[in-house]
C-alpha cells in the first residue's frame, strides 16, 4: 500500500514544533560522556527518552562469546560488558521490510577536558564532544522518527529501526555485529555520520596496523654500541609517508575523486623510551590504512608489510594488524539512493545536487553490506572537519534540515521499496 510523503509543509511544521525539545535533547546527550567503553549511561538515557515518546525499545548487552567466532569479535577491542546496544522501533504496517538507521553511542576523548562535555548552545551551534560525531546525526534521526510518528500514526509500510551501537571509535563493525546477532535485518540502511547533509553512496574499508621497532639498549655515552629503536621508528614514519604518496593513484575511484589522498595512511599513536640517558630498545606506532571499496584487504595486508620492510631494510620490525573493516558501494539507481536524492532536492532542502560521492572514512556501513548486500547510504549533518576537533560543534539548523530530509526520504523509500 502506498504511504506517500505528505506535503512538505506538514513535515516542516512537525519538525519545527519539536525544535526546542530536540535541541535540549542534543545538549543533554553531549553532557553525558560516552567515550568508548563507557557508553552505558548515555545509551540507557536515549532508551528512556525514546520509551517515553511511545517508541518500542530493545536494550541488551552482548556476551563476548557471542561475537568471538566473527572477525569483528576477534579484533582487538574493549570488553563489551556494560556496553549495551539499543534499537528504537517505529512499527510499520507489516507490508514491507525495515529501514535501518545506525548511529554509534561512543565518542573519542580529548585534551580540552574543561569544556569537552559542555553542550553549550552558542550562535546557533551546539558544542561538545560528540556534537557532530555522532550525537548530532543521532538526534537528527530521532527527530525524523518523531515526525514520522506524528504524520503516519499507523506507521509506514515497514518498520523504521534506529540501532545505537557501542564501539565504532574502538573497533569498527563490532557494535553493528551485536545487532545482526540479535536478528535485525533491513531492506536498506542509513549510517548516521557527518556528511555535510549530502547522502554518500560509498565508504572506505580499512586496516588498523601496529609496527613495533626493536633496538638494543646501551648507555647513551656509548650509543654506537647499541641500536636505537627511536631512529628505527623515525625511518618507519618516513616510509609510511612514502607509501601513502606511492598509493595515491589519482582517479582510482571516481567517487573518491574529490579527496586529495586515495588511500590515507594515518598514524595516531607513537610510543618510545622509558628511561633517560640510554638508547631506546623498543618503540612503536599504530594507525589506519584506509582503502577503496574494491581493494581486497588480504592483498593490502601483504602489500603493506612487504613494501614497508623494503623501505626500512636495516630495521627489525614486528608488523601486525589489529582490526579490519569493510567498505561499501551502493548503485545510484537503488531506491534508497533515489529517495535520498529526492529529499535533498525537495523545496526546503539544501538543493543544488552535487552528484554522488563517497564518505571519506570507514564506518559501520560495511558489515551489513557484506553480510546481506544491504543497500546502504552514509548521511548526516555536520562535517568531518568538526569531528574529533578540540571545539567540536554541530549547527542546529543543519540537524533540523537533516531531520526533515530523512523523514521525507523514509516516506518516499517506503513507497519505492515496499519498506
Amino acid at each position: 500500500m502506498p504511504n506517500s510523503a505528505p506535503d512538505l509543509s506538514a513535515i516542516d511544521r512537525a519538525a519545527a514544533g519539536r525544535r526546542e525539545e530536540m535541541i535540549a535533547l542534543l545538549q543533554q546527550a553531549i553532557r553525558l560522556p560516552s567515550p568508548s567503553g563507557q557508553e552505558g549511561e548515555f545509551t540507557r538515557f536515549i532508551a528512556d527518552w525514546a520509551g517515553r515518546q511511545g517508541f518500542q525499545i530493545d536494550l541488551w548487552e552482548t556476551a563476548e562469546k557471542a561475537v568471538a567466532p566473527y572477525p569483528q569479535g576477534q579484533a582487538r577491542h574493549l570488553p563489551l560488558a556494560g556496553r549495551p546496544t539499543l534499537v528504537v522501533k517505529l512499527p510499520g504496517r507489516g507490508q514491507g521490510e525495515p529501514l535501518i538507521l545506525n548511529a554509534h553511542a561512543d565518542v573519542v576523548t580529548g585534551e580540552a577536558e574543561d569544556n569537552l562535555w559542555s553542550g553549550e548552545l552558542r550562535d546557533g551551534r551546539v558544542y561538545g564532544r560528540g556534537a557532530v560525531d555522532d550525537k548530532g546525526p543521532l538526534v537528527g534521526a530521532l527527530w525524523a522518527m518523531a515526525v514520522l510518528k506524528e504524520l503516519a500514526p499507523g506507521g509506514l509500510n515497514g518498520d523504521v529501526l534506529l540501532e545505537i551501537v557501542p564501539g565504532e571509535e574502538d573497533a569498527v563493525g563490532l557494535g553493528t555485529l551485536t545487532s545482526l546477532l540479535r536478528g535485525y535485518r533491513g531492506r536498506g540502511a542509513i549510517i548516521l555520520e557527518p556528511t555535510g547533509n549530502v547522502p554518500r553512496c560509498a565508504s572506505r574499508p580499512g586496516l588498523r596496523f601496529e609496527v613495533i621497532c626493536h633496538g638494543v639498549a646501551v648507555h647513551g655515552t656509548v650509543k654506537w654500541l647499541g641500536r636505537d629503536a627511536i631512529g628505527s621508528l623515525r625511518r618507519v614514519l618516513d616510509a609510511l609517508d612514502t607509501l601513502e604518496a606511492r598509493w595515491n593513484e589519482g582517479g582510482a575511484d571516481p567517487l573518491f575523486a574529490a579527496y586529495p589522498i586515495a588511500r590515507p595512511v594515518t598514524v595516531d599513536r607513537v610510543e618510545a623510551g622509558r628511561w633517560q640517558g640510554m638508547v631506546c630498545s623498543r618503540s612503536q606506532c599504530a594507525g589506519y590504512l584506509e582503502l577503496l571499496p574494491e581493494d581486497e584487504a588480504s592483498r593490502w595486508r601483504g602489500k603493506f608489510e612487504k613494501e614497508l620492510r623494503a623501505l626500512a631494510p636495516e630495521d627489525t620490525l614486528d608488523i601486525s594488524f589489529t582490526e579490519q573493516y569493510g567498505g561499501h558501494r551502493t548503485a545510484a539507481d537503488d531506491p534508497l539512493c533515489v529517495a535520498a536524492r529526492e529529499a535533498f532536492e525537495a523545496p526546503g532542502g539544501p538543493g543544488g545536487w552535487p552528484g554522488w560521492s563517497a564518505f571519506n572514512s570507514g564506518c559501520e556501513a560495511g558489515l551489513r553490506f557484506k553480510a546481506h548486500g544491504t543497500p546502504t547510504l552514509v548521511w548526516g549533518p555536520g562535517g568531518l572537519a568538526q569531528a574529533h576537533a578540540a571545539e567540536e560543534f554541530v549547527d542546529v539548523r543543519d540537524v533540523e534540515i537533516f531531520s526533515r530530509m530523512l523523514a521525507f526520504a523514509a516516506f518516499r523509500y517506503s513507497d519505492k521499496a515496499g519498506v
